[in-house]
């Protein structure tokens, strides 16, 4: 992300820089995925092999079209997981950096060491630690503190219901071909991340454009790159261990034909929702000049394509105005707005003549008491919605 942000300083868009480092992963990923189809000796395993190269090459293209950072996150991942035996395994400095809930497989990494050789358990200790604090340093650079702004914003912890578990159930059975291998393998140190993470992401994330394509959960089909579905057994065990395979299988296969017409589904409106930033956010962009300082309630289209300091309005790029939200703090909120010299303030309305704030913008709205402010666009975004933007100082 610092490599990134040197190529905004330079005048290079950093999105154009990420379109290039997902077409280049991206054929890298998939040439692993269907060198797999030509290593599996059994029918149905090979089969298996193809849907899931299909699967996972369509996720992927879905995946680099938004969110950005995705690929290059399957990509780490991948490389890490694929380096696990390396007691040196240099993607472990990168892991927390490109999520910070992938944290967990460092803990689990170190926990796979053989705690009767020093030099081992040392060297795993000091490869996580300076993954840490790279990870520290990167947010302490950039924004000044050390917290993963973006992950306390989209944890829930209190969203465990019916509907939830049948989520999870679904991508538990995605998943069970590697889960079963692992059990098979008594790879637990691999394994506990996993099921953790798909129950993680299954209860404990909620946002707007984490369930675009769920693409949280994609860098974990990087298993299904690194699995061996080899389950070899005594003769005795054969036949129920087949049988058991077989429908492990055709459950995950039938679950990736299932996702792919919800992505296909969800295509629309996706597009739809391009649309509409173009003709708000994008016109908004156009407007501002390099003094402005913004607040923008989706913060990532203005951010880019603007000269402006942007704020996301949610505090995805500032603790202080994250923290005031999630405390219902007005009074904070309003004086750090105040601090940061911000002058234009744009909030989402759900109609054209009056506001009516959209879910995440009525905090704001009141907060600053914008009611009061002179109110410079009214601009058609998409699904009905308007963005209001408002001249919040001189």
């Amino acid at each position: 992300m610092g490599v990134l942000s040197a190529f905004n300083w330079v005048g290079l868009k950093s999105e154009k820089i990420f379109y290039i480092v997902n077409i280049l992963i991206g054929i890298f990923l998939i040439i692993q995925a269907v060198s797999l189809i030509f290593k599996e000796q059994k029918p149905l395993k090979k089969l298996f092999r193809v849907i899931f190269s299909l699967f996972f090459t369509y996720w992927m293209a879905l995946n680099s079209t938004h969110g950005l950072e995705t690929i290059l996150s399957t990509f780490v991942l991948y490389m890490f997981l694929k380096d696990w035996k390396n007691i040196r395994n240099p993607y472990s400095l990168l892991l927390v950096l490109v999520r910070p809930e992938f944290g967990i497989f460092l803990v689990f990494w170190f926990l796979n060491s053989n705690f009767s050789q020093k030099k081992e358990v040392i060297t795993k200790f000091l490869y996580c630690s300076a993954g840490i604090l790279i990870f520290a340093l990167f947010y302490f650079i950039f924004y000044k503190f050390y917290i993963p702004l973006p992950f306390i914003l989209k944890s829930n912890f209190n969203s465990y219901s019916y509907l939830g578990f049948k989520v999870f159930l679904g991508r538990f059975i995605l998943f069970s071909p590697v889960i079963l291998a692992l059990l098979y393998k008594k790879n637990y140190f691999k394994l506990i991340p996993l099921v953790f993470l798909i129950f993680f992401y299954s209860f404990n994330i909620s946002s707007y454009s984490s369930g675009i394509y769920i693409r949280y959960f994609f860098p974990l089909t990087t298993y299904f790159l690194i699995a061996d579905f080899d389950f070899s057994s005594h003769n005795f065990y054969r036949k129920a261990t087949n049988l058991v395979v077989s429908c492990v299988l055709l459950a995950s296969a039938l679950r990736m034909i299932d996702l792919s017409k919800n992505f296909y589904d969800d295509r629309q409106g996706v597009i739809t929702d391009n649309e509409g930033f173009y003709s708000s956010y994008g016109v908004l962009a156009k407007k501002l000049k390099k003094s402005d300082r913004v607040i923008i309630m989706d913060a990532g289209h203005v951010a880019y394509f603007s000269p402006a300091t942007v704020y996301d309005g949610y505090g995805l790029n500032d603790a202080t105005m994250l923290l005031a939200r999630k405390h219902s703090d007005t009074a904070t909120y309003r004086n750090y707005v105040d601090t940061r010299k911000i002058n234009i303030v744009s909030v989402v309305s759900k109609d054209s003549l009056t506001f009516n704030p959209r879910i995440d913008s009525g905090f704001t709205y009141k907060s600053l008491n914008l009611q009061h402010k002179k109110l410079l666009y009214k601009l058609p975004m998409d699904s009905n919605f308007y963005l209001f933007v408002y001249q919040y100082k001189d």
